[in-house]
């Protein structure tokens, strides 16, 4: 019982409290209901029943609340305290009840369990034993070390760290075997350990011990990434997480000495021969870049950097890409992209490679900057044009998109982006647009099917019909159909008349057989029953010689 239950008459005058004790003791309180977790409900009779409500009644946000005339008067009553004193009652009942049973429970024998072991034991016995399971089992020796490390302060708390990591992955060597699934298993477990211990060490700006956990751990971890593929997703999430406290580190540290190791092991990192460079938004110099880009020095120290990366090392092709759009962010924060000559002569197959790893990593001003650099060297790229139009859907800059959209359209029959623009512009802007479109293809008698789709898109289907009457594929005439025969009916069944009849004249083998019984199973989906029954009467008139073989 705590002392705010003892003492909650403090809380009342005199009167009110001897009142309240008065109707307790006369049994005026009839019910003790809990409805939710800290509120109470309780029936006081005096004279009639009243309800009172008691929130959280012995904490400091206790509140109540009575039926009566006095509570509404003066927010108090002795119906609130006859509660108070009834509940309290109540409460102490079942605290003692409690207390008996666990008396009884430990009167019943303890249990063998470790509470109960470290309660008995010698501290010396236990001891012992730690020593002793601590040299027969590798993983606890290591978790022991791993857990208590920060707490025991040696000559070099540097090399305690990585001695921990060393424990338990080895370099490969020809006199080493590779590690087993046990210890990549401890190696998972002892990080989430130390990066736990990393995350405190910075909330107290301990930053010297941070550092050496840090140094330690992000090396192992690329470490393992590269030499083992087991865990991987579990090995890229702890690699990603030292990535990212290294770079906060770095922020937070003042300090020159130290600042100048952590900037020293964010460039030295990259360099060696075991770090992977498949994923530019968790590489150290990408999230170095976003702090550091007015750093005109140590950018150009970074891009030397990635330079000779790319003419020493053997990488794969992700590892290029990722070291090409790095480099590419350090030229527009140092040159705004005025060369690229470089980067399309010797890397011209990776480029769009290199423009989706930055769309993707969000750096869309380093991207949109490359692809126009781009498009002297590749004037032909569809590809090209489409992904800057895509980034410029994306950063709403509608007039880029309105004057060079047609223009995309008409030169790769690609309608995808068209119709996604027409919902960010006016309609003024979309009926010019699409009528500049509408007026070329009218044009192109080979490309009508890019024409009813244009027509389709914008609902006039009386110009998709009359479209269809001037002679189109079968394919068009499904494609579009759905949404015109039960208005143009007529219209329709002349349409596949003529359509089905030309292929038939046109062809005597299985292509004839194949497209009637592909057209009449097509009406059959669209249970277009009337459509289907005239086309097929049509058929069977004029091709009754073949009909039998067509169907």
């Amino acid at each position: 019982m705590t002392k705010s239950q003892e003492l909650f008459e403090l809380y009342f005058d005199g009167d009110t409290v001897y009142q309240g004790e008065h109707l307790y003791d006369s049994g005026a309180v009839h019910e003790i209901n809990k409805p939710e977790k800290s509120l109470w409900t309780i029936m006081v009779h005096d004279g009639i029943f009243y309800e009172v409500e008691l929130f959280s009644p012995f904490s400091q946000r206790r509140k109540s609340s009575c039926e009566c005339d006095t509570y509404k008067r003066i927010k108090s009553c002795k119906h609130i305290a006859a509660a108070l004193f009834a509940l309290r009652a109540q409460l102490r009942e079942e605290a003692e009840r409690k207390a008996d049973r666990l008396r009884n429970k430990m009167t019943m024998g303890k249990k063998l369990n470790i509470n109960t072991l470290l309660q008995e034991l010698d501290k010396q016995d236990l001891l012992h034993f730690i020593k002793a399971y601590a040299r027969k089992d590798k993983n606890f020796n290591i978790a022991l070390k791993a857990h208590f490390a920060r707490r025991v302060d040696l000559e070099d708390n540097h090399a305690k760290y990585k001695g921990i990591f060393d424990s338990i992955i080895k370099p490969i060597t020809s006199l080493t075997n590779r590690a087993k699934a046990a210890d990549l298993k401890s190696f998972i477990a002892v990080s989430k350990e130390l990066t736990a211990q990393l995350e405190d060490a910075l909330s107290i700006s301990d930053y010297r011990d941070a550092y050496y956990i840090i140094d330690a751990g992000i090396s192992k971890a690329e470490y393992v990434r590269y030499y083992y593929d087991n865990y991987s997703d579990e090995t890229l999430a702890i690699s990603q997480r030292f990535h990212k406290l290294l770079i906060l580190l770095h922020e937070r540290v003042h300090a020159d000495e130290l600042k100048n190791n952590l900037l020293e092991l964010i460039i030295d990192l990259p360099q060696r021969s075991y770090y992977r460079h498949d994923r530019l938004e968790d590489h150290l110099y990408y999230l170095l870049i976003g702090k550091q880009y007015k750093d005109k020095d140590l950018m150009l120290r970074l891009k030397v950097i990635c330079l000779n990366t790319l003419l020493k090392k053997q990488l794969e092709d992700h590892d290029i890409v990722t070291i090409l759009a790095i480099l590419h962010m350090l030229d527009y924060h140092l040159t705004k992209l005025k060369d690229i000559n470089w980067f399309v002569n010797d890397y011209a197959r990776l480029s769009m490679n290199v423009v989706d790893r930055l769309v993707y990593a969000n750096q869309v001003e380093v991207s949109v900057k490359l692809m126009k650099k781009m498009k002297s060297h590749f004037p032909k790229s569809r590809e090209l044009k489409r992904k800057l139009l895509q980034v410029y859907l994306t950063l709403d800059q509608l007039d880029e998109l309105t004057k060079l959209l047609p223009k995309y359209v008409i030169q790769s029959d690609d309608t995808k982006l068209l119709f996604k623009l027409r919902e960010k512009i006016s309609s003024d802007q979309w009926t010019d647009v699409i009528l500049e479109l509408i007026k070329y293809y009218k044009n192109q008698p080979t490309k009508k099917f890019i024409l009813a789709s244009l027509y389709f898109q914008e609902d006039d289907y009386e110009s998709l019909i009359e479209l269809m009457h001037s002679g189109v594929d079968l394919d068009i005439v499904m494609s579009y159909d759905h949404k015109l025969y039960r208005i143009y009916q007529n219209d329709l069944t002349q349409i596949y008349q003529k359509v089905l009849s030309d292929i038939i004249d046109s062809y005597l083998g299985d292509r004839a057989q194949v497209a009637v019984r592909k057209a009449i199973h097509h009406m059959d989906q669209l249970n277009a029953r009337k459509l289907r029954k005239n086309v097929m009467s049509y058929l069977k008139k004029e091709y009754k010689h073949r009909i039998q073989y067509l169907m």
